[in-house]
């Protein structure tokens, strides 16, 4: 009998734990609106894997995602073979995806943000490290937007009327974009790193005591 009741404890008892955690959280203001924000990010990234889906004309070289394969896009060749020749299904497909992504853009760049000024909070080095977070959040943002617009423009364009400065105007925005997103996901991890430490560090010098 004991041993059917701990499971059902241990799961009572991480309900508890979660709801006081998220209870402690919603208090906070910047804590709030992190949290909406990875909610918001969930649920964008979801509509974005929903449908509509590519169709099977689709057929990417580099990577299995169409839409990854149009920020990163090399030549008309890679936009044929990707979206097709204008008009077609998946052209309009990318523009409901890119339009999607807007709404991605500010629930990621509003979790950056709010991290930021958490971290800054701290003191010390993290408070550079939170203003770099912060401006790195923003910026990153800026950039897809701008490669969203370009994406936007060039659906309606025939293939033979496409320029290398239009792809150059999706491809280049996109890379400055990923590689600020890459900063601040190592600044994150920086946030949680004095945590970890005091967790370990804590029962050691009470030992030590």
């Amino acid at each position: 009998m004991l041993r059917n009741t701990l499971p059902e404890m241990r799961v009572k008892r991480a309900w508890v734990n979660s709801t006081r955690w998220l209870f402690r959280v919603w208090r906070a203001p910047l804590k709030r609106l992190a949290l909406i924000a990875v909610v918001a990010c969930v649920s964008c990234f979801i509509l974005l894997r929903s449908e509509p889906k590519f169709s099977n004309a689709s057929t990417p070289q580099r990577f299995s995602d169409p839409v990854l394969e149009v920020e990163t896009i090399r030549d008309v060749e890679d936009l044929r073979l990707t979206l097709g020749d204008a008009p077609s299904a998946d052209r309009e497909t990318m523009r409901i995806k890119t339009k999607i992504d807007f709404a991605f853009i500010a629930a990621y760049s509003a979790f950056f943000v709010a991290m930021g000024i958490l971290l800054a909070r701290h003191g010390g080095w993290r408070r550079s490290a939170g203003v770099v977070l912060a401006i790195c959040g923003i910026v990153a943002a800026v950039f897809d937007v701008l490669k969203n617009l370009a994406i936007l423009a060039i659906l309606d364009v025939r293939i033979a009327l496409t320029t290398d400065t239009a792809l150059a105007a999706i491809r280049n925005p996109s890379t400055v974009k990923w590689s600020l997103i890459a900063i601040c996901a190592v600044l994150l991890l920086s946030f949680y790193e004095p945590s970890s430490r005091s967790e370990v560090s804590n029962p050691v010098r009470s030992g030590q005591g």
